[in-house]
């Protein structure tokens, strides 16, 4: 069986990605390009006598590498193995597309032109002579009408008969490379080819004239955003118990084969059980990211995406980010690892990782917990204000570190925000969901990896003590163990912020807030209370294996069914009902003994407990982010993430305890001297050759 490859290569919203997954079907995979986090989407057509791998390049305009996307499609072209270049067209925009066609022109005589949404041109009052066209192009151009399986079948097969029996010609003269000389090129041919039927009030313009008006924009952006939240977060949070108990049950599974096997006991529950851990962890984020790219790829395919962009360019414009960093921003309010992985819709490295940068301020829900544990506990007149008032010192703080990372370490002119938008399309909901397939596939791959391999370093911390000779170590019930060492060991840091020796407990419980940061009230609950939730887990195992199967599915069925009612009878996807809360109630809900609010009340004053949330607010991203931002980064940019959000944290924690209660006035101004010290060192890193040219 011969074996052919070929590149799809076309503008942005030509309907390129679309044509590729009606061609390929459910053939396909996706990646990451070598050395960039533009993604690899690669199909295959499957012929009588042939196999072909599809190559769906990134969108470009031109192949003048000015962007990652461009990079790679301008390599590809130039220096990559194929047997074919199939260059989509978007008819109803032809002028715009031929731009590209004549630059590959120049590149290959390998060219067969895909002249794609046939339809909507027609809607458009175009008629385009298609034979005419190939004449002037020199190429073979085929009509195709991307959304109809029949017109994608015919394509299918003239793809085929191409790469068969390839035109014999040799390379083609190269056309002028001048652009303007270029645009005079295509205004000819386009007045041959194209035939104007009598204006015609498109549909697209219909719908501009509403969700763009200057009244009803903001109105309806503000509706879709909060949509795209809570499906994303609200409908994927639904989920979310079911997943980590369906994973938990493998893991308990796994468990019991390797005791059967006569693993020690020690090995099982600490080392084996911090893997599992990290497991249910990856678990629970799944359905998010999921939903996240359905929303993502529902709006885009409709053509909405982009309205997206130019409403909120008004805002972040001032700030040095792009209109479209909008959605990000807002998704990071459910949760931080979907807001990083949405950056891919940002077309700019330095505009992708700076949004990256700012997305941890955003409060995710996963914080809830913890306001609402504290503010019930410290401001029980005045939950919801205290909650509300972090909400504001996130997205406050993020609009002043906007301002200081595009002075330092993301130096330089802003890119601006040049965007074509595109046509409404009705969206088809095969290839929303196979390419949200893919994309979870990646992160589950991909930053799955280093969630795991973090959250079990910290396990294992957890694992061994520090004073018990047997079992190599390995902490028992009552042993110290080494996280809990190190909590208690780096307590000096902390007490500039109000935190006093003997509330150790909360040092480690940021510790654990690194898995997630609602495991902050789980920590806080245990050490003040002195009560072992994981012995009445494991205890729970051990009481009957086949009726702990049968009751953790029922668990999970069940917790499923109650959170779809909860979601549609009001679900509270912001947190708000559990802020305010009676006590009884948040005590239920949280899992949290009676005693543990008199003990943060007693180990805290209203200030340094204050601080300490603003602390929670801006530290350490969760170890699922971190995961997420290095594989969208690299560790260097992750690591400054991480390095910049925590010393962030410490220095704001810090000057308001001092402010409002502490009264040192040297430790007043010891934030300040390490934020500045802060600021030349990212300046420094900025400024390097090297770095500037990864992000331009």
């Amino acid at each position: 069986m011969k074996e052919y490859k070929l590149a799809l290569v076309g503008n942005p919203n030509s309907g390129k990605t679309t044509l590729f997954n009606s061609l390929s079907g459910a053939r396909q995979k996706v990646g990451n390009w070598p050395g960039v986090t533009v993604e690899a989407a690669k199909g295959s057509i499957q012929g009588k006598e042939e196999k072909v791998e599809i190559i769906d390049l990134p969108g470009t305009y031109d192949l003048q590498p000015d962007s990652d996307d461009q990079k790679v499609a301008e390599a590809f072209v130039k220096h990559g193995n194929f047997d074919c270049i199939v260059n989509v067209v978007d008819a109803s925009s032809l002028s715009r597309n031929l731009y590209l066609t004549l630059k590959l022109l120049n590149e290959t005589t390998h060219l067969l032109v895909l002249l794609n949404m046939m339809d909507v041109a027609e809607k458009e009052g175009l008629l385009i002579d298609y034979y005419k066209l190939s004449e002037q192009l020199g190429v073979p151009v085929i009509p195709v009408v991307s959304i109809d399986p029949v017109s994608v079948g015919k394509a299918r097969i003239r793809i085929l008969e191409h790469l068969r029996n390839p035109p014999v010609s040799e390379r083609r003269a190269e056309k002028q490379k001048d652009p303007e000389e270029l645009y005079k090129l295509i205004d000819r041919i386009c007045d041959q080819c194209i035939n104007t039927l009598d204006s015609v009030d498109s549909m697209t313009e219909k719908i501009d004239r509403i969700v763009l008006n200057r009244y009803g924009a903001i109105p309806i952006f503000v509706f879709v955003m909060y949509t795209v939240f809570w499906f994303a977060i609200g409908v994927g949070s639904v989920f979310i118990d079911f997943f980590e108990q369906i994973s938990g049950l493998f893991v308990a599974i796994a468990e019991w084969g390797l005791q059967a096997a006569h693993v020690p006991g020690w090995f099982i529950h600490r080392i084996f059980g911090g893997l599992g851990t990290g497991i249910q962890t990856v678990a629970t984020f799944i359905p998010i990211v999921f939903c996240l790219f359905l929303a993502i790829g529902f709006l885009e395919d409709l053509g909405y995406l982009a309205r997206i962009g130019v409403i909120s360019d008004i805002f972040l414009k001032k700030i040095g980010l792009p209109g479209n960093a909008f959605l990000p921003l807002i998704i990071g309010l459910g949760c931080t690892v979907p807001a990083i992985m949405a950056c891919r819709t940002l077309k700019s490295r330095k505009d992708r990782y700076m949004t990256i940068f700012l997305s941890p301020f955003m409060s995710c829900g996963a914080r809830i917990p913890v306001y609402a544990l504290f503010a019930n506990a410290l401001y029980p007149d005045f939950p919801g204000l205290i909650v509300f008032s972090l909400y504001g010192a996130g997205i406050f703080m993020a609009i002043l570190s906007g301002l200081f990372l595009k002075r330092t370490i993301f130096k330089g002119e802003s890119t601006g925000f040049i965007l074509e938008l595109p046509l409404y399309h009705l969206p088809r909901p095969a290839p929303i969901f196979r390419n949200a397939s893919n994309r979870t596939g990646w992160f589950i791959k991909r930053a799955g990896k280093v969630l795991v391999a973090a959250i079990f370093i910290l396990t294992l911390l957890d694992a061994v003590s520090l004073n018990n000779q047997d079992n190599l170590g390995i902490s028992q019930s009552g042993d110290e163990s080494l996280l809990t060492w190190l909590g208690k060991s780096i307590h000096p840091v902390f007490s500039p912020m109000g935190i006093t020796e003997e509330n150790w407990p909360a040092t480690v419980a940021l510790f654990s807030g690194l898995f997630a940061k609602e495991a902050i009230v789980g920590t806080v609950n245990a050490l003040y209370s002195q009560k072992s939730h994981e012995e009445k887990e494991s205890s729970s195992r051990e009481s009957g294996r086949i009726q702990f199967v049968k009751t953790e599915l029922e668990d999970a069925f069940l917790s499923l069914g109650n959170s779809f009612l909860g979601l549609f009878q009001g679900g509270d996807i912001l947190g708000i009902r559990m802020i305010q809360q009676e006590r009884a109630a948040l005590q239920d809900e949280l899992e949290t003994d009676p005693e543990v609010f008199a003990e943060i009340s007693s180990h805290f004053t209203p200030f340094s407990g204050y601080a300490y949330l603003l602390f929670v607010l801006l530290y350490f991203p969760c170890l699922a982010a971190v995961g997420a931002a290095k594989q969208e980064m690299g560790s260097l940019y992750a690591f400054f993430m991480v390095l910049y959000s925590t010393v962030l944290a410490w220095s704001v924690a810090t000057f308001f305890y001092q402010i409002t209660e502490g009264g040192h006035i040297g430790l007043m101004l010891l934030p300040a001297g390490i934020m500045i010290l802060l600021f030349l060192a990212m300046a420094n890193v900025g400024a390097r050759p090297e770095n500037r040219r990864k992000l331009t």
